[in-house]
């Protein structure tokens, strides 16, 4: 019943991420998502069953996700402000690498907070993590005293 109820989660939520990414309704896009859809469920699947996706969900750090629509909007003003007041000067913009806190649990909720703590800080125009090592993140940022830029999520 459990890889039942996983093949059914992952299909839905990629089958979702699909028709988000393409943008269109058209039945042949959309039935392109099913095909696509069901092949990553069950690789998808096929990983967590041979214990090959060890990730458990973090809920205090999912409850973080609240701020991301502020944080994508508010990078995405400062970048292009960074951007236009460079050109403004005739200088190039050149970011700077930083180190983020970021404390994370051992094992598979460690590994969601990574996987999750990624996905997320990606999303933000200022900053681009690249790595994790014990408790804190590697990050490329442009503006380094920018809120997101001390913040993972």
């Amino acid at each position: 019943m459990r890889r039942v109820v996983s093949l059914l989660i992952w299909f839905a939520l990629l089958e979702g991420f699909w028709a988000l990414l393409v943008g269109t309704q058209q039945d042949t896009e959309l039935a392109a998502g099913l095909i696509a859809a069901a092949v990553g469920a069950v690789f998808a699947e096929t990983l967590r069953s041979l214990g090959l996706l060890p990730y458990t969900t973090h809920f205090a750090t999912l409850a973080k996700i609240w701020k991301a629509p502020f944080f994508i909007v508010f990078d995405f003003l400062l970048v292009t402000w960074t951007l236009v007041a460079a050109l403004a000067r005739g200088r190039r913009v050149r970011g700077t690498w930083k180190r983020i806190p970021f404390p994370t649990e051992p094992g598979p909720v460690g590994n969601w907070q990574r996987a999750f703590g990624t996905v997320l800080g990606n999303n933000y125009a200022n900053t681009i993590i690249t790595d994790f090592e014990r408790d804190e993140a590697l990050a490329h940022v442009l503006a380094p005293d920018a809120v997101t830029a001390k913040s993972v999520v």
